[in-house]
């Protein structure tokens, strides 16, 4: 083959090594530890470097030097680079110069691995990496990573990142994870369909919707229409076809990824909009939101001008289960690692948002982080990246909350969950079982898909409650607070209140089946709480509670402090009793110029005297814990009455629970 170089350009730069190594002593310098090359083909080299701008006559004293000696790297390391550069020149029309650099690289490592520092390892590595063989890749890295001497000039850094990729992708594809989708039953069409989000409480499924739309006036033929979508809840795995979203949505030019409120009554949506930006169009996506006010949708509004901006991107809404920190990705100039990171927003006390907030070097990364979806657990977040090691474009990954705020090192949800193509918008449904996602799989259209989500990738059980606030005041409910606490962590979660109607909505993570403690908390109210259990029945789906009854403090109104029980003839506090009494305290505290008398009641089974009695000792238990933990005994009664007060017949069972209870009366106040 007659090899005719341009010296000028590619092969001047190959042939440059020829001028630093013209004797043997360079030449053996290179890397102490390779052999003395034969003095015949040194010569041959020599020679080759003379006339190296004739380009044949050149290459055939190398390929002669590396016959007489079968371990010249020099020579070996030279016909790499020049096949090498011809191939990368025109790799479709070369790729037989390609196959032969491989074969002198090769040969260089087999006769001298050290030779420059290890760098033929580095380069034949970084041919296989760029064509993803990472098999092929990975021993050689491991090489040049342990050997390479990090003093000298080296692609070490690189190295390691690269090798790290390696070794997550092998782990990733040689550890497959469970996945057996099916399309979801309902939305599917010959449309695509496609950005799906679930309401929190899994009634109400959102999506894309693209379809063609026959336009008589156009010369171009059908035009292209996408349109917010929402689909109702069937049965356990199935959703109605769905129907486009009503004004104000679908006006303009684009709406869609979209998130709902954990009571429905509020949606964040993605608007585009062109804007003319220097005489040059630009696609321009912010985030508005609409609220639901008297069985209507309200008009869109910008969720800020300190958030969405006319040069930058904004979109993909995520909010948290108290409605108080929105996710979302985007697009902008500063305080990014890259060129679209995931943010999040905090809701000021005038329901304003704060300035973005960038989540970090954790999640972020120099490549690309969008599609954010935070689980109603409050502590998982699942994102779309092609920063992170992953399995091909855009992976999906998820990352739990510290209980300082912070987000820990994101994991890949693994394969083929994740594949060599790109995937992103993936949701998990509010019990954690269920993953949601779009794919063309089933053919030429997006669909929905849903599969059981594996139970590493699952975000925190939760308990999800909602109720209704009742009350002898009409105002009660403006300016109350529903706080959900775990009685384990301490971790407290306010619930989302509708001022106009009373009714409220809570979630709350329930790690380990840990119980809850539920408070309404206002100034100027009583106490009231109820204590959950978190046993299987609770997990995962929307729980509906009973009123909530929340009063003002009144002096000489009787308030019962809901769930204090005991065992049969006993007066001994359980755990459960003493964290509801806890919570009793902190009220007392909250107002020091209160007094009570706590007062016992038992049903009328057993002997009167001694139901008198029990009742008498269960007060002044409840009464003497008061004491032990802070609160003034001055500021304390107690009295029993047994079964002298029944608020209902004690001639059911239900009755007679309702009749075993502790109150509390309002002294003063």
């Amino acid at each position: 083959m007659d090899f005719k170089f341009n010296f000028n350009s590619v092969y001047c730069g190959i042939f440059v090594f020829f001028i630093g190594v013209l004797n043997i002593q360079t030449i053996s310098a290179q890397s102490e530890s390779c052999a003395e090359p034969n003095k015949k083909a040194v010569k041959l080299f020599e020679k080759a470097a003379q006339v190296r701008f004739k380009g044949s006559e050149a290459y055939g004293d190398l390929v002669e030097a590396t016959k007489i000696d079968e371990n010249y790297v020099d020579a070996f390391f030279v016909l790499a680079d020049i096949n090498m550069q011809k191939y990368k020149n025109d790799p479709l029309r070369y790729q037989g110069e390609g196959n032969k650099a491989l074969k002198y690289w090769l040969n260089a490592i087999q006769a001298c691995p050290s030779f420059r520092n290890y760098e033929v390892s580095y380069l034949l590595a970084d041919h296989y990496f760029v064509r993803k063989q990472y098999k092929e890749a990975q021993p050689l890295l491991e090489s040049y990573v342990k050997n390479a001497n990090p003093n000298k000039r080296n692609e070490l850094p690189k190295a390691k990142e690269r090798l790290e990729s390696i070794n997550s992708y092998l782990k990733l594809m040689e550890e497959p994870v469970p996945f057996n989708p099916i399309q979801l039953k309902g939305p599917g069409t010959a449309d695509d369909e496609y950005l799906p989000m679930l309401s929190p409480d899994n009634r109400y499924l959102f999506f894309t919707r693209k379809s063609e739309v026959n336009d008589r006036n156009s010369a171009f033929g059908p035009k292209i229409k996408e349109q917010l979508t929402q689909a109702s809840q069937m049965t356990l795995d199935s959703f109605s076809r769905g129907i486009p979203m009503p004004q104000p949505f679908n006006q303009g030019e684009y709406q869609g990824g979209n998130c709902m409120s954990v009571d429905n009554k509020m949606m964040f949506v993605t608007v585009v909009q062109m804007e003319n930006i220097q005489g040059r169009g630009f696609a321009n996506a912010d985030i508005y939101y609409s609220e639901m006010k008297d069985g209507r949708w309200t008009d869109l509004k910008s969720i800020g001008a300190n958030i969405n901006g006319r040069t930058t991107w904004e979109g993909q809404p995520s909010i948290s289960a108290d409605n108080k920190t929105l996710y979302f990705a985007s697009a902008r100039g500063e305080n990014n690692f890259g060129g679209m990171d995931i943010y999040k927003v905090e809701r000021k006390s005038d329901g304003s948002w704060s300035n973005p907030i960038n989540l970090g070097e954790n999640i972020n990364t120099s490549g690309n982080d969008k599609s954010p979806f935070v689980h109603s657990d409050s502590y998982t977040l699942y994102f779309a990246s092609d920063g992170h090691v992953g399995v091909g474009g855009f992976d999906i990954y998820y990352a739990k909350i510290d209980q300082e705020g912070n987000f820990l090192k994101p994991t890949n949800i693994g394969y083929p969950i994740n594949t060599e193509k790109d995937e992103h918008g993936f949701i998990v449904s509010s019990d954690g079982k269920y993953g949601y996602f779009s794919s063309n799989m089933g053919g030429k259209s997006l669909d929905i898909y849903s599969f059981e989500l594996y139970e590493e990738a699952r975000p925190e059980e939760i308990i999800f409650l909602r109720g209704k606030i009742s009350s002898k005041s009409p105002d009660a409910a403006k300016g109350m607070t529903i706080e959900l606490k775990n009685t384990k962590t301490n971790k407290v979660t306010e619930g989302v209140v509708d001022e106009s109607t009373g009714e409220y909505v809570a979630v709350i993570a329930a790690k380990d089946k840990e119980p809850v403690m539920m408070m309404a908390k206002k100034d100027g109210y009583a106490f009231t709480s109820q204590y959950i259990d978190s046993d299987k029945d609770v997990i995962g789906r929307p729980m509906k509670m009973g009123d909530l009854e929340v009063n003002p403090i009144e002096e000489g109104q009787t308030y019962r402090i809901n769930d204090i029980t005991f065992d049969t003839d006993s007066y001994l506090l359980s755990q459960k009793v003493m964290t509801i009494l806890d919570e009793f305290i902190d009220f007392l505290e909250s107002n020091p110029s209160v007094s009570v008398s706590i007062q016992g009641h038992t049903d009328s089974k057993g002997d009167a005297k001694r139901n008198l009695e029990l009742s008498e000792q269960r007060a002044k238990a409840v009464n003497d814990y008061l004491i032990i933990e802070g609160i003034d005994p001055g500021r304390l009664a107690y009295k029993g009455f047994g079964a002298s007060k029944p608020l209902v017949s004690n001639a059911t069972e239900e009755g007679r629970a309702k009749n075993r209870r502790t109150e509390f009366v309002i002294r003063s106040k």
